[in-house]
């Protein structure tokens, strides 16, 4: 099992890599806007978890400069 270092690790080196393991994104999308944009226009998350995920983000950023 990989601790929270690892996985932080894989997901800087190759994000779409990771986020492929768990969000059908088709393979012609390389723009984080675009992958974010295709994930809410499919269902495969809501506008909520967006939210979420870039309020850890600032917090993360924050934390670690």
């Amino acid at each position: 099992m990989m601790n929270i270092q690892e996985i932080t690790n894989r997901f800087m080196q190759n994000p779409l890599a990771m986020l492929s393991q768990r969000f059908n994104i088709p393979g012609n999308l390389n723009d984080p806007n675009q992958i974010i944009q295709h994930l809410l226009n499919t269902g495969q998350v809501t506008q909520q978890q967006v939210n979420n995920a870039m309020q850890m983000r600032n917090m993360f950023n924050n934390t670690f400069k």
